[in-house]
C-alpha cells in the first residue's frame, strides 16, 4: 500500500449496521471502495456536507497525522492496540448541534470509549509527524487554554477531558436548518442497541483527497 499523506484511527459501526449505510448515504460516499452515494432528497444537503463527506462518516479516535513510522508499521501498533480492547457497548445516540456543525453524539456517558479514545491518542503519538508552529497557531486560534496545550502536546484540541465522541453530518452552518431532515434519515438506527467490536484506519492518500477506510482492526475476543 502506498504511503498516505495522513493517517487517522476512527470509530465507524459495522458493515452490516443500518447506522453505517445511512451515514455513508448521508454524506454522499461510501470510504471502502470510494463510491458517491445519492444523498437523500434534501435541499441542499449536497453542499453543507462537503467537508464530513471527504473524510468520510466516522468518530474520531486519533486526529489524522503524517506518519514518522510508514503505514504499515502504525496499521501494526494500532492492530495490538486492538488487540488489547474488549468489545463494549454503545449509548444510543442523539442529533448534537455542536457550534452549528450536526452530528451524532452519545446520550449518555460511554467511560470504555472515553478509555479507548485516550489510548489511541496516547499510544499511538509515537507515529505523528508534529505540524510546524504556524499550523498548531491556527488550530490553536480562539481556543480556551487547556485545547491549547493539547495542540502542543497532542496535535489536536478535543482529546483527553476534551474528547466528546462525535460523528459529523455537516459543515458549520449557522442556524442549522437539517435536524428533522437528519431524524428522519437516521431514524430508528440511532435508539438501537450497537456493540464495539474494532477500530478502522483511514487514509488520505494524498492532501486534500478523501479519506479511505484502509483497515478495520478486531478487539481481542
Amino acid at each position: 500500500m502506498p504511503e498516505p499523506h495522513r493517517a487517522a484511527v476512527y470509530y465507524v459501526p459495522e458493515p452490516d449496521d443500518p447506522l453505517w449505510s445511512r451515514g455513508c448515504a448521508w454524506l454522499g460516499r461510501d470510504p471502502l471502495s470510494g463510491e458517491r452515494l445519492p444523498q437523500p432528497p434534501v435541499a441542499g444537503l449536497e453542499g453543507m456536507t462537503e467537508s464530513p463527506r471527504r473524510y468520510g462518516f466516522h468518530a474520531t479516535l486519533k486526529p489524522p497525522m503524517a506518519l514518522r513510522h510508514g503505514l504499515d508499521a502504525f496499521i501494526a501498533d494500532a492492530a495490538a492496540l486492538a488487540a488489547r480492547m474488549r468489545p463494549f457497548d454503545l449509548p444510543p445516540l442523539d442529533i448534537a448541534n455542536l457550534h452549528g456543525f450536526l452530528a451524532l453524539c452519545l446520550a449518555g456517558a460511554c467511560p470504555p470509549m472515553r478509555d479507548l479514545a485516550d489510548a489511541c491518542v496516547a499510544e499511538l503519538d509515537h507515529h505523528r509527524v508534529p505540524e510546524d508552529a504556524a499550523a498548531r497557531a491556527r488550530r490553536a486560534e480562539g481556543r480556551p487554554a487547556a485545547e491549547r496545550a493539547y495542540i502542543e502536546r497532542w496535535g489536536y484540541p478535543l482529546v483527553f477531558d476534551a474528547f466528546r465522541f462525535h460523528m459529523t453530518l455537516t459543515d458549520r452552518i449557522a442556524d442549522n436548518p437539517l435536524v428533522p431532515a437528519a431524524a428522519a434519515h437516521f431514524g430508528d438506527t440511532l435508539a438501537a442497541s450497537r456493540r464495539v467490536t474494532g477500530i478502522a484506519v483511514f487514509v488520505e492518500e494524498g492532501a486534500g483527497a478523501p479519506f479511505r477506510l484502509a483497515r478495520r482492526l478486531r478487539f481481542g475476543a
